[in-house]
């Protein structure tokens, strides 16, 4: 409005005209910033973007004709890494149709937590994981395990790291559903070979304390192909064999062969 006026430094003296402001050369207080707020529901988003390697995978393949075959693997991989310890959750789930039958219905989870101890290469780790496949003499594994490790290389583009642990396993739905005591030896390795290749192994031995002889082995390899510059897209080629030497009536072996494709976020 024409004629409003400004308040003078002094309280006693009220507000002066816009003229007296200006022939004084008194000059306005600015009014405070504003404070940018985050919302409760930002807070994990702000978390999980901020330092976390993530991606999602997706691959399906079929066949018509004298077969109807229909399969589809999905997956998500998680995983924050810093001077201290590296966190990561893995995801994958498969399921495969012959002739409207299934043929194939499994998935598992894990994580994994290793943390340094203080400026060596030696870590202590920890391991979370759960199985399930509607084809086993169980429902579902869970396995718990620690120990702890070495890490022979560990750098931005490469990583190799041995662990020796001990823990658990139940097999939930199975005819001998008690915790079976459990030694762990694996071996993980990364290599970056360049911008637009990664090479990674991992290998988990799992003996029964009581007798060697009872063991389950996971072996997983995987080389990603970056596909475009933004980095946000990658092709995986796969392979991963669970071995169980006690498989109940089943197959000791179970290998899956996948090409899928990353999406990184």
């Amino acid at each position: 409005m024409v004629g409003a006026g400004i308040a003078s430094p002094d309280p006693q003296a009220g507000a002066l005209p816009l003229g007296a402001v200006l022939e004084e050369g008194i000059v306005p207080e600015a009014p405070p910033l504003e404070e940018e707020t985050t919302a409760w529901y930002e807070i994990p988003w702000m978390w999980i973007s901020k330092g976390w390697k993530n991606h999602a995978e997706f691959g399906l393949d079929g066949s018509s004709g004298n077969a109807r075959t229909l399969a589809l693997q999905t997956g998500l991989e998680m995983r924050r890494k810093t001077d201290l310890y590296t966190l990561a959750f893995d995801f994958d789930y498969r399921k495969a149709t012959n002739r409207g039958v299934t043929t194939e219905d499994n998935g598992r989870f894990n994580a994994d937590y290793d943390r340094l101890l203080g400026e060596s290469q030696w870590s202590a780790f920890g391991k979370f994981g759960v199985e399930w496949d509607q084809f086993k003499a169980f429902d579902s594994r869970i396995n718990l395990n620690g120990g702890a490790g070495y890490h022979w290389i560990r750098t931005d583009d490469a990583l190799l790291v041995t662990r020796f642990g001990a823990g658990a396993s139940k097999e939930i739905g199975a005819p001998d559903d008690s915790w079976k005591p459990e030694a762990v030896f694996g071996i993980e390795a990364e290599r970056q070979v360049n911008r637009y290749h990664k090479l990674k192994g991992k290998v988990d031995y799992f003996p029964a304390w009581e007798d060697f002889s009872d063991y389950r082995v996971v072996t997983d390899l995987a080389w990603e192909i970056l596909l475009d510059d933004s980095e946000n897209l990658s092709l995986k080629l796969a392979a991963t064999d669970r071995y169980d030497s006690t498989p109940q009536g089943a197959r000791p072996n179970d290998i899956y062969y996948s090409l899928l494709l990353l999406v990184k976020f």
